[in-house]
């Protein structure tokens, strides 16, 4: 049987770059910029959703608990991403994605349709993000697997960092836009237009090689799945330095992330005054905006040594960000606390991508990113507790609880695991 995406390296290596020409080394390669690109158009449809499935969540059930766990269900299903991990190490990646994103066209089509000619009711939200859900357990671990597979190891920091750039910088302007379009036109519109963009992130695919790939699919195919599944959990219990970085990342997950990503289309009707989609879809943008600076200053340092420092740098800035944030009462401020708060964020997350991707050996990547980004799947659980929170108390008191245990257990963390704030990379 052919080896599928085991190749051999042919192009000649560009020239490191130096200074701000750093920031955008690993675009040098074509296969990372085809990846690159397909990147941003699933971003710009990724947001797209976010802001009109929000809307559409609290302006059919006006209900924070229930906003929290449709929103939530959209990533619950990443609790898989260790066996769709297996799937990463077994065959090849990129025809693994073309297929996962065939499977999201047809969902987006068909919510689209139901939107535009029939009448949704809250149980179709239901369904529909954990369809979602479903489809992006595949295809995030398969995506972040293939960026180590499109560049050179010594330009992996750059390439994870350029990646993130893609993902938040349509979030500039993607909640924007889809918050308009939910006025001008209604929600159909928009995941009319998110089927479209997943169109052309397919054609983006068909011609991407990933070139860096090195491990023997065929070798792993023969390997029982359940012991493949296996031996992932093993390398990451057994490997500190990964064991650290994913305990920290699903920390923030359960508490910063979880409560503000879910509870921001509450925060909006509830706090600012505003149920309409602009409102949500200015707050979503400025998180976009802070995302791109933070990964932006990371493709700038991605030499800074001190990784460790960095990570328990970027958790302090964020949760400080979400209290700055509990106090907001109008829309600016609420704006620039969101800035802050995700551009510390991704300083932590490309930082702890990067270092996952690194140290991880390729045979095994696909089954290690996938336990990594199960902190994803747990942001329901953060989503739905905020959302428990703020149907009592406020979704301020909410924000609130969310920072604070985040920041309590992380400094825990920090002060109790030496190896966390001496992590050198």
């Amino acid at each position: 049987m052919q080896r599928s995406d085991a190749t051999t390296v042919t192009s000649p290596e560009p020239r490191r770059a130096t200074g701000w020409a750093q920031t955008f080394e690993a675009l040098h390669y074509r296969n990372y910029r085809l990846l690159w690109a397909s990147t941003l158009l699933t971003s710009g449809g990724n947001w797209l959703q976010q802001v009109t499935l929000g809307w559409l969540a609290y302006e059919l059930t006006r209900s924070p608990l229930q906003v929290g766990i449709i929103m939530g269900l959209r990533t619950l299903p990443l609790l898989l991403s260790p066996l769709t991990g297996v799937l990463a190490d077994r065959f090849e990646r990129r025809i693994i994605l073309l297929i996962d994103q065939a499977v999201l066209i047809v969902i987006a089509v068909g919510f689209a349709w139901l939107l535009l000619f029939g009448e949704p009711e809250p149980w179709h939200l239901y369904v529909f993000s954990v369809l979602v859900g479903l489809a992006w357990a595949v295809n995030n671990p398969v995506r972040q697997a293939l960026v180590a597979n499109s560049v050179p190891k010594a330009s992996l920091m750059n390439a994870v960092a350029l990646n993130s750039v893609a993902f938040n910088s349509m979030r500039t302007i993607g909640p924007a836009i889809g918050g308009v379009f939910i006025v001008a036109f209604g929600p159909g519109v928009n995941f009319m237009l998110q089927a479209v963009l997943y169109v052309l992130v397919f054609a983006l695919m068909i011609p991407y090689r990933p070139e860096y790939a090195t491990a023997d699919r065929e070798l792993a195919r023969n390997e029982p799945v359940l012991r493949s599944l296996g031996e992932g959990f093993r390398y990451v219990a057994h490997e500190p330095t990964t064991l650290t970085i994913t305990l920290v990342t699903a920390v923030m997950t359960l508490t910063m992330m979880g409560f503000v990503m879910n509870q921001l289309p509450v925060y909006a009707a509830e706090v600012l005054g505003s149920p309409g989609g602009n409102v949500l879809g200015l707050l979503l943008m400025a998180m976009g905006i802070g995302g791109v600076i933070g990964t932006i200053t990371m493709a700038r340092f991605s030499s800074f040594e001190r990784k460790g420092l960095l990570v328990i740098f970027g958790v302090v800035g964020s949760g400080l960000a979400i209290l700055a944030l509990a106090q907001a009462t109008v829309l600016w401020q609420a704006m620039a606390a969101l800035v802050v708060q995700q551009a510390f964020i991704m300083v932590v997350m490309t930082t702890n991508n990067t270092i996952i991707q690194t140290i991880t050996p390729d045979a095994i990547r696909g089954r290690v990113i996938g336990i990594y980004m199960m902190e994803i799947g747990m942001i329901p659980i953060g989503g739905v507790t905020a959302g428990a929170i703020a149907g009592r108390f406020g979704v301020d008191v909410a924000l609130m609880v969310g920072a604070t245990a985040g920041l309590v257990v992380i400094g825990l963390f920090a002060a109790l695991v030496p190896r966390l704030r001496e992590l050198r990379f």
